[in-house]
């Protein structure tokens, strides 16, 4: 079962680790940088737990490719679409796309982001590869503004009313948020924005628990 992780920074592992250009995880840095690393650890964790570990050779056939790139945009994602996810072989089963706190930072609209993500998950499903969204993730408080933040809040809501009605698994962040909503301090690399290993160890954490534990019950382990 292959995951394509695609996104931005913060799927890439940055600052801790940047990924090889094929998106397998040999690429430089600390590969415990990434939130696929930690995903991989608790699907695998999951299987030995369930006493299937051995008859799924222990998590063997769970592949994940980081296609994060620093800096990314939900419409540099929408360049980037068919030559990083739809035309990958082997072919994807599913996507995880997580984008948009580089568009905020621009003072991009949130109807235009908002309409780039709905178009990527689109493009996925069309092309057979079951998409799995995500909410903005938090920053600290110290590096944040009203305006972002207000932002971040509105383009959160219409995500989440928009994975609801169209039946996709997804993603939110509240293991990561302190009781004010934002970033905790241990889990930023020092800027507020970007995760220390501590925080992609729970960004991994979040998505097992909101999203790829519901998938290995219902494709691996064959629940209902």
């Amino acid at each position: 079962m292959i995951f394509l992780c695609f996104g931005d920074s913060l799927t890439a592992g940055y600052p801790g680790y940047n990924p090889h250009i094929d998106g397998v995880s040999r690429g430089n840095g600390n590969i415990q940088s990434q939130y696929e690393y930690w995903l991989k650890k608790y699907c695998i964790e999951y299987l030995e737990a369930k006493n299937a570990s051995k008859d799924h050779k222990n998590g063997e056939e769970l592949i994940f490719i980081n296609k994060g790139v620093p800096g990314d945009t939900s419409s540099g994602l929408l360049y980037r679409v068919e030559r990083d996810l739809l035309n990958i072989e082997p072919k994807p089963d599913y996507s995880i796309i997580i984008i948009g706190t580089n568009d905020l930072g621009w003072a991009s609209s949130t109807d235009k982001i908002f309409k780039n993500i709905k178009k990527l998950h689109s493009l996925s499903r069309e092309n057979g590869i079951i998409s799995i969204g995500g909410l903005i993730p938090p920053v600290t408080r110290h590096c944040t503004e009203p305006r972002w933040e207000r932002a971040r809040e509105k383009l959160n809501e219409n995500l989440y009313q928009y994975f609801n009605k169209n039946n996709i698994k997804f993603t939110e962040h509240t293991y990561m948020m302190d009781n004010k909503g934002y970033l905790k301090q241990d889990y930023t690399s020092g800027d507020g924005v970007h995760f220390s290993v501590a925080g992609y160890h729970q960004m991994g954490y979040s998505i097992f628990q909101n999203v790829l534990k519901y998938v290995i019950d219902q494709t691996i382990l064959g629940k209902k």
